[in-house]
């Protein structure tokens, strides 16, 4: 739909929009912008509201060379959604965090820089080479609190966890595997407290997650379909789920916001 030639507005529409049209690109606007990448566009928003104690710090940039030189692969969250999650943790006042996928510790540093210097945060890896690796950035990072890992399958270790003495954790981020979405949110879920928040990451799919079974069968768009089919049952009962698409220099995903509504879990 092109744009308004500036001040005219459709007799149809509702008083004000005069003043809004303003807003609208022009072609030759959407044309200039059509040439830009979406990481182009992720390196400028970077550039703006990345401060030096939370995304823009350097450490981040030395976390992700020692992940390449170690040979992790490259499936990290990006600096915009890294700084996503410290906003959220700041925002609930969070003080206990879980994570359910380390890597090499990026997200895992974002999340630390946003709790109390008493707070918590544990991080759940399967692989002992990237938890070590993940140890070293901690370390490097000078962080409080300082993130535990525990290595091991990821499902195997959220049934063992309880519950910490200080309280139910208030904000968990889920990262792994996504064939066992579902068995990592419903385990998460016991561990949260009511009016704490599930961040589960890419659950779009480039959006195949929303194709037909036949027509895509793919073990990890399968375990998210698992999770968004176990919201529709709740029906808003248990949790209120929210899902965003996303598009940057990850390409095209989305991330899927729960909140815990009661204790019944």
């Amino acid at each position: 739909m092109s744009a308004l030639p500036h001040g005219e507005t459709p007799k149809s529409w509702p008083k004000g929009v005069k003043r809004r049209t303003r807003a609208f690109a022009t072609q030759d606007q959407t044309s200039q912008s059509q040439n830009l990448t979406p990481t182009e566009v992720d390196e400028y928003l970077n550039s703006k509201v990345l401060p030096s104690q939370y995304g823009g710090d350097p450490i981040f940039a030395r976390i992700q060379k020692r992940a390449d030189e170690a040979g992790l692969p490259t499936i990290s969250v990006s600096p915009q959604q890294g700084q996503f999650l410290a906003v959220l943790a700041l925002s609930i006042k969070a003080e206990r965090v879980l994570e359910v996928g380390t890597l090499a510790g990026y997200s895992t540093v974002f999340l630390a820089k946003a709790l109390p210097s008493h707070g918590q945060i544990d991080t759940l890896e399967l692989d002992p080479q990237h938890a070590k690796v993940a140890q070293e950035n901690f370390l490097n990072a000078d962080l409080y609190p300082f993130p535990k890992i525990h290595i091991g399958p990821a499902i195997d270790t959220l049934k063992k966890l309880q519950v910490p003495a200080e309280g139910a954790y208030d904000l968990i981020f889920i990262d792994a595997d996504k064939a066992s979405t579902l068995k990592y949110f419903l385990e998460g879920l016991r561990l949260l407290r009511k009016g704490g928040v599930v961040v589960v990451d890419n659950v779009v799919r480039s959006g195949r997650v929303a194709l037909s079974e036949e027509d895509e069968d793919d073990s990890d768009v399968k375990g998210v379909r698992a999770l968004f089919d176990w919201i529709e049952k709740d029906n808003g009962k248990t949790v209120l789920a929210s899902v965003t698409q996303t598009v940057g220099s990850k390409s095209w995903d989305g991330f899927a916001l729960i909140t815990k509504l009661n204790d019944d879990n």
